[in-house]
């Protein structure tokens, strides 16, 4: 079974809603090697064509879930930047 099969196996198989599968299948598609990617809520809603508090909403429980981890961050002027989340 090749990469691409077994990413769909694996989101198909989580204990989320079909949103939340959703976001978790773009957030595989774009992390580097390191497992992480800082991106926008708004983008997530853009891409997908979700409401932004459906994005934020399913984000938290796929993180309360334990499949990702959200890294929250600031400039160094405190100014809020996009988060990072890292695929666990």
């Amino acid at each position: 079974m090749d990469d691409y099969t077994l990413k769909y196996k694996m989101a198909g198989s989580l204990d989320a809603t079909i949103t939340g599968k959703y976001i978790y299948t773009l957030l595989c598609d774009l992390v580097g090697a390191s497992g992480k990617i800082q991106i926008s809520i708004g983008k997530i809603s853009r891409m997908l064509n979700i409401s932004r508090s459906a994005v934020r909403r399913n984000l938290h429980k796929l993180d309360e879930s334990g499949y990702i981890m959200i890294h929250s961050k600031r400039d160094d002027d405190g100014t809020r930047k996009a988060n990072v989340y890292e695929i666990v």
